[in-house]
């Protein structure tokens, strides 16, 4: 999950800067451009404290977050009920590479941009 919400943070960082840049070529809209340099930046710099806060963390929150919200209940044929997780290796594996995808794209514009 840290992957991913620093994804998205990185995402909302680089749209604010691409947005900023769009910004830069009107003389009246001087006060957006920086507002936007501004918080793009500070928005990246989230991203990028989540991504190491969550990896440092990342054992003591498995540990304590509960896995049931996404796990199903499938009765076994002796009777017992039985919890699996519900995410599949799909799914998870999209839920990262598709922010991750989106993310090195939104960079590469803003890099080219600048």
């Amino acid at each position: 999950m840290a992957r991913t919400d620093s994804m998205i943070w990185f995402l909302f960082g680089f749209a604010q800067l691409i947005i900023a840049d769009v910004f830069s070529d009107a003389a009246m809209l001087t006060i957006l451009e920086h507002f936007f340099n501004i918080s793009g930046g500070g928005s990246l710099m989230v991203g990028l404290y989540v991504l190491l806060f969550m990896a440092k963390h990342s054992q003591d929150f498995a540990d304590v977050y509960s896995k049931f919200e996404k796990s199903e209940v499938i009765r076994k044929p002796d009777g017992n009920l039985e919890f699996v997780d519900g995410d599949s290796a799909v799914i998870k594996g999209a839920s990262v590479v598709l922010p991750a995808i989106l993310t090195i794209i939104a960079a590469i514009t803003w890099l080219a941009t600048v």
